[in-house]
């Protein structure tokens, strides 16, 4: 079973198990990871309308938009449906497609344009914690997928920390991690190269900007490859490295990752993180599949959302001393056993 199927196989058992009738989602990644579809064209449906639909004990999900291209060939053709840019008229198809199923319908976006097309007596309940039973654990295949794209970011990140240089313009830096998409088989990126002046805070950079000798520049690269999501982080030093801060993230990254234990909550890896000295700067953590998912660990929450047995964290620390940070991240497997790297342990 590929990774896509595994994904929509476990999602249909956890609406099984919750008396979901159909799962409606907009966001593009949360219909991504239910369908299957890759870079389809969403843009008409806007934030606010669906635009997957999954009916329980359906082969596949529906999904609507003008890229047909981006669905999964085993996908059936009847499944893949042309996006209407009149708001009134998807949101009607979509209720006759709920219709004939029974049960909750589970939402990722709630409107009162959605519930009136939906049955008084259909509840609308939120996706979000049927999405997250669904994340884990990952099969065989999707970790393998994993592993892949994880690369393909980390070389992407890598060539961008070997041009950072005195006087080079930080547009080389997009440069140099674009030229590895190709041999790594990248058809779009997750998200542009990220470039960070590593300060006492990460301040994103003027593209046009420099840094001076000794300046710290935090990277982080995104990537969609096959069914997977990749994203790896890292900070170069123009003209130098920082190795003592390095091994201080190194200590610190540790440290996250034994907190990371099945069943284990986010409120574990926020008390980890703070003893290590980890600076509240972005998220600590956050899941990764078929895009950036739950949990989205920050030093600010308050949440105790459990990690779940077999799914993968981004760890991404960030340590600091005095005028400068440093940023950079793993990713592991969360397991009985003790984290399993994904992308080389730190």
């Amino acid at each position: 079973m590929d990774a896509a199927r595994a994904r929509f196989a476990r999602l249909q058992a956890a609406m099984a198990a919750r008396g979901v009738g159909a799962c409606l989602l907009a966001a593009p990644h949360a219909g991504a990871f239910a369908s299957g579809a890759r870079r389809v064209q969403v843009a008409g449906s806007g934030a606010a309308v669906p635009w997957v639909v999954v009916l329980a004990g359906a082969p596949a999900a529906v999904v609507f938009t003008p890229d047909p291209d981006g669905a999964p060939g085993w996908m059936p053709r009847a499944h893949v449906r042309p996006l209407r840019w009149d708001r009134a008229a998807q949101l009607a198809e979509m209720a006759a497609l709920v219709a004939p199923t029974a049960g909750a319908v589970a939402c990722d976006v709630d409107s009162d344009a959605l519930r009136a097309v939906l049955p008084p007596a259909r509840p609308l309940v939120d996706a979000a914690p049927l999405l997250a039973a669904a994340a884990a654990p990952l099969a065989a295949a999707e970790i393998d997928a994993l592993r892949v794209a994880l690369a393909a970011a980390r070389a992407a990140v890598g060539a961008a920390a070997a041009a950072v240089r005195p006087g080079v313009p930080h547009r080389a830096l997009h440069a140099a991690a674009a030229e590895t998409f190709g041999p790594a088989g990248v058809g779009f990126p997750l998200h542009e190269l990220l470039v960070w002046r590593a300060g006492p805070a990460l301040v994103r950079a003027a593209p046009d900007g420099a840094p001076a000798a000794g300046e710290a520049v935090a990277l982080q690269a995104g990537v969609r490859l096959g069914d997977a999501a990749g994203v790896a982080g890292d900070t170069a030093v123009a003209g130098g490295d920082d190795h003592r801060l390095r091994a201080r993230w190194r200590t610190a990254c540790r440290a996250l990752a034994a907190a990371c234990r099945p069943g284990a909550g986010t409120a574990a890896l926020r008390a980890a993180a703070r003893a290590a000295g980890v600076a509240a700067v972005g998220p600590v953590a956050h899941g990764l599949g078929a895009g950036i998912a739950a949990p989205i660990v920050d030093l600010d929450a308050d949440d105790d959302v459990p990690l779940a047995d077999g799914g993968a964290l981004v760890l991404a620390p960030v340590v600091r001393d005095g005028a400068v940070a440093f940023r950079a991240t793993a990713a592991c497997l969360v397991t009985a056993g003790g984290p399993r790297w994904l992308d080389g342990a730190p």
